[in-house]
């Protein structure tokens, strides 16, 4: 769709300068005399304006549209690395857990080896410490992970307003070229 405002809004612009911005007061003035060559190029350079406006105008929007789409799509990145940083986090937070479950049953091994009873005193002791440890860093890890994913959301929220402001400044742009070329022309 941007490609499209691009496109006409620079075929206009081209066409407009071809058709009269080439002289073609000079032939209808030779026939006429000078003062409708006058008439006639001052018509050819507001029809020229005119169509360079329109083309402006078509650019603009289409400039509007393409840093829209932009948006969108580093949006969409942004989101989807949101959803990596989740699905990061819960494997990170599996192994952790794995790891302290493993820490856990070699301490109970090497404290039977021992011949300690794991059931109570420093065994036990060990065993609450080790828990709290596993317990307080899986939420950190789990913590982190919900931080990293909504602070990629929130970067995709605001390229989504970058891109609606986009719009709104490339509509703002189109109306005042139209102003500016009706002020001029008339």
């Amino acid at each position: 769709m941007a490609q499209v405002f691009l496109a006409v809004g620079a075929a206009v612009s081209k066409a407009g300068a071809f058709l009269f911005g080439t002289g073609a007061g000079a032939g209808a003035g030779a026939a006429a005399g000078a003062a409708s060559t006058a008439a006639t190029a001052g018509k050819g350079i507001l029809t020229l304006s005119k169509a360079l406006s329109v083309g402006s105008a078509l650019m603009a929007v289409g400039q509007g549209i393409a840093a829209n789409n932009q948006a969108k799509t580093e949006a969409a990145f942004a989101n989807t690395q949101a959803d990596q940083e989740v699905a990061a986090g819960a494997a990170r937070a599996r192994d952790l857990s794995r790891e302290y479950a493993e820490l856990r049953s070699e301490q109970s091994v090497i404290q039977l080896a021992n011949g300690l009873d794991i059931g109570i005193g420093t065994p036990m002791n060990v065993a609450d410490a080790t828990r709290r440890t596993a317990d307080r860093n899986l939420s950190t890890t789990r913590q982190n992970a919900q931080y990293r994913a909504a602070s990629a959301r929130l970067r995709g929220r605001g390229l989504l307003a970058e891109g609606r402001a986009s719009m709104v400044n490339a509509t703002v742009r189109a109306g005042q070229i139209g102003l500016d070329a009706f002020q001029l022309t008339g």
